[in-house]
């Protein structure tokens, strides 16, 4: 749901974990392409492991909204030239769906009405930064409508912020009666740019609409199905918004820059149902498996495992082969780390930790996680991180948190 919205991209996609450009373009320049095109409708298979949590969700089976997740927007907001006017009651959980309806009806100046929520006007605020967000979905298809689920991030408010600084994340979009559905960022780049794409579907039955969001891409799904990426690794052309916080909203909109104002008044009332939103935090975000890498922390040097004869050090200037580790699965979304055939090991946070171990027991399971600017960080099964000691002492796994010791170049 673009706040200002002229140009729509048709057919562009960013391949998964390749080093190709966003699509920048201004928001009234013509477009260029910089990235290749895809078939962007197919089944693919994930080329890392991804492992998720569940963290947040409603599943609409009460009988009225629930206000500790959700608030209203209400008014005329004034964007993107649309004519409907927000209102509570238009917003209705009935059937184990959340509905919400547009209606022919004129308030203070505006000829329709309809229903706009979002997490962050709910009495328990909620955001999230990187995850798989999902909505299960039904969607009106009558000329006119512009329903979505989107993301904006939370510092809009800051007036030194506001939009597109802020960023946003389209996650579906539809207009009319088209069966094409949009997957959208916006955000600012010294100016307004936008990178879009869009499949096709059946948007009037149920669908499930997501994205998979971490420190290196934005990744849009139907029904599981991967149809556009877009490349936010490193900050790469100004995208650093995507890298915070962001809440979510549900809407739907009447008229406007992207459906028209020719507008289907014989088919109103109509409806946009939701079946569920759910978010997923992840738990092991790019874990390539089976891949070996170096770890170099941020006193530049790399990690060894000192091939199992004392304890683990960050010290080495170069690397060799003790300064390799295969990333082994561990099951259940963690991994291992595997160097000279042995297996780090935290040693449960009650000693430095040591990369000697024959098999894989808790000890030498680990959370990978993915800090916002694409580094990594292990947290062991003690729930600590694994530290660097900045070099000065023998590696660790007994931190709470992470700050620069623990976060490793890979």
């Amino acid at each position: 749901m673009k706040k200002h919205f002229n140009q729509f991209v048709k057919g562009l996609a960013v391949p998964v974990l390749a080093a190709t450009l966003l699509l920048a373009c201004k928001k009234d320049a013509s477009v260029q392409q910089t990235a290749a095109e895809t078939n962007s409708t197919t089944t693919t298979t994930p080329r890392v492991k991804t492992a998720y949590q569940l963290v947040w969700q409603d599943e609409f089976d009460g009988t009225s909204l629930n206000t500790a997740k959700w608030g209203y927007e209400n008014g005329n907001l004034g964007v993107n030239n649309e004519k409907q006017y927000y209102q509570t009651q238009n917003v209705t959980v009935s059937g184990g769906n959340l509905v919400i309806t547009a209606r022919k009806q004129t308030v203070s100046g505006q000829p329709y009405t309809s229903g706009r929520i979002n997490t962050n006007n709910s009495s328990n605020k909620f955001s999230i930064r990187y995850g798989r967000i999902e909505a299960r979905m039904k969607l009106p298809m009558v000329q006119g409508t512009w329903p979505a689920f989107w993301m904006l991030g939370t510092n809009i408010t800051d007036p030194n912020v506001g939009w597109p600084k802020c960023g946003e994340i389209d996650i579906m979009e539809q207009v009319n009666t088209n069966n094409n559905v949009l997957g959208t960022i916006h955000w600012d780049n010294n100016g307004y740019v936008y990178y879009s794409n869009s499949t096709n579907t059946t948007p009037g039955d149920y669908h499930v609409y997501a994205v998979e969001w971490d420190a290196s891409a934005i990744r849009w799904y139907v029904d599981n199905n991967l149809y556009a990426t877009a490349n936010i690794a490193n900050n790469i052309n100004g995208t650093d918004e995507f890298h915070k916080n962001f809440f979510i909203l549900l809407n739907l909109a009447i008229g406007g820059n992207l459906p028209g104002n020719t507008i289907n008044d014989a088919a109103f009332p109509t409806s946009m149902y939701v079946d569920y939103v759910r978010v997923y935090s992840q738990t092991n975000s790019t874990a390539p498996v089976g891949q070996t890498v170096t770890l170099k922390g941020i006193n530049n040097a790399f990690v060894s495992s000192e091939n199992g004869t004392q304890a683990m050090t960050c010290t080495r200037t170069t690397a060799g082969d003790w300064e390799r580790f295969t990333i082994v699965d561990a099951g259940d979304g963690k991994v291992a780390l595997q160097s000279m055939g042995k297996y780090v090991s935290s040693e449960n946070g009650t000693q430095p930790i040591t990369c000697s171990r024959t098999s894989i027991s808790d000890w030498e399971k680990f959370t990978l996680e993915t800090t916002a600017d694409g580094k990594w960080a292990f947290k062991g099964n003690n729930g600590r991180y694994i530290s660097s000691e900045n070099g000065t002492q023998a590696m660790t796994c007994n931190r709470t948190s992470i700050s620069g010791w623990e976060a490793f170049t890979h």
